[in-house]
């Protein structure tokens, strides 16, 4: 499986659009459509490291020398990538929030 349609199985996914990934790595929707269906095969270092950081992944698996994450494990990394711009105070508060969530879990099962 090539980058592109790798990139391709990653975006669906993950549940997102060509402009919503364009947008995030700072490329046009239409590149990203290019790089998907293989009319752009040779992207710079420099993107594929951006698109790997933004679904999460290891370039390995973004080019397709490494297996790819099921669409839970994709959506936990990317839960886990937002928490890094949060404040302390934040990140305290969602952690109380997976806390309640456990334990609510926990009694329901």
């Amino acid at each position: 499986m090539g980058i592109g349609e790798r990139l391709f199985s990653l975006r669906q996914k993950s549940g997102q659009s060509l402009q919503q990934v364009a947008n995030s790595v700072g490329v046009s929707k239409a590149h990203v459509w290019e790089l998907e269906k293989g009319r752009t095969s040779n992207p710079s270092f420099e993107l594929v490291q951006k698109l790997a950081r933004h679904f999460g992944v290891s370039i390995d698996t973004l080019v397709g020398n490494a297996d790819e994450p099921d669409a839970a494990a994709l959506q936990i990394e990317r839960l886990h990538r937002g928490f890094e711009n949060l404040s302390d105070g934040d990140r305290a508060v969602v952690e109380d929030m997976i806390k309640s969530l456990r334990t609510r879990a926990q009694k329901a099962g």
